[in-house]
């Protein structure tokens, strides 16, 4: 009796981590102490192969994907053009790039009349670099700065600005001086709105969410990142509207749970 007690209780263990194999304790951690405020910690020495860019055809959300796939996470990655859906951002998947801001002639145009083509399309980028061995090393930079002898781009999602150690919102292209007055601005850079930004620190890759309940703009979230992160280096995904997220029973939109309808992500696979 006694035995098929016990049988019975490792087939309930079985069952149990059956139904949620995606997950150690581990994996991802979160953090909401701060309201308003969430931090994901991953370790990308035992789960970088799973974090990698991702990019739909069409503009969806965040749990639109999170759900088809059956990821671990999704959030809310580089620019792109609401009208057209076309990207503004570099991104590459395998080697490949899959989205390039040079095929969108109408914003190439544009920003040459501005005299900013160059400083738009050397915007900041979180990079997944491998060697020959398939070692995998995490690193952000500016999309122009150079690779390491050695290692090549596995997986690049480019967005910003940057925003640790050095923030040049000027040099990004996201403001624009005339006098010594503010002209122009994008993505709201200077303003208190929602915000997505990546850190990282050591072998951890942290993504960081600001919702409704706690906007910043881009000075305070350098100074979040520095005091509270400490992190190495860090910088800004698409914010505002555009900021969401979802990790297994969070899921957060820039309004409450409503989200926004994006083009590319930065995912964690099961």
């Amino acid at each position: 009796m006694k035995k098929k007690i016990f049988n019975l209780f490792l087939l309930f263990l079985f069952c149990i981590f059956s139904i949620f194999p995606a997950y150690s304790a581990e994996k991802i951690k979160i953090n909401n102490d701060e309201a308003g405020v969430w931090v994901f910690k991953i370790d990308t020495k035992k789960y970088g192969s799973k974090i990698k860019p991702f990019v739909t055809e069409k503009l969806t959300t965040p749990q639109k994907v999170y759900e088809d796939n059956c990821f671990d996470l999704v959030v809310n990655g580089g620019f792109y053009d609401v009208k057209n859906t076309k990207s503004v951002s570099y991104v590459i998947i395998d080697g490949v790039i899959v989205a390039d801001p040079n095929l969108h002639t109408d914003l190439i145009e544009s920003l040459k009349k501005e005299e900013r083509l160059d400083k738009v399309l050397s915007r900041t980028e979180l990079r997944i670099l491998e060697n020959k061995r398939h070692k995998l090393k995490f690193d952000i930079a500016h999309h122009t700065d150079p690779i390491k002898k050695g290692w090549n781009i596995k997986h690049s999602l480019q967005a910003g600005p940057m925003i640790y150690p050095s923030m040049d919102l000027v040099n990004e292209g996201f403001v624009i001086y005339e006098d010594g007055m503010v002209k122009s601005q994008s993505a709201d850079i200077l303003k208190r709105r929602e915000r997505t930004a990546v850190a990282l620190k050591g072998k951890y890759l942290y993504i960081v969410i600001f919702t409704k309940d706690h906007k910043v703009d881009a000075k305070e979230l350098k100074d979040f990142i520095e005091n509270n992160l400490k992190a190495d280096k860090a910088m800004a995904f698409d914010g505002g509207i555009s900021t969401a997220i979802n990790c297994k029973g969070v899921s957060i939109g820039s309004i409450g749970k409503h989200q926004r309808k994006v083009k590319s992500f930065l995912i964690i696979e099961r």
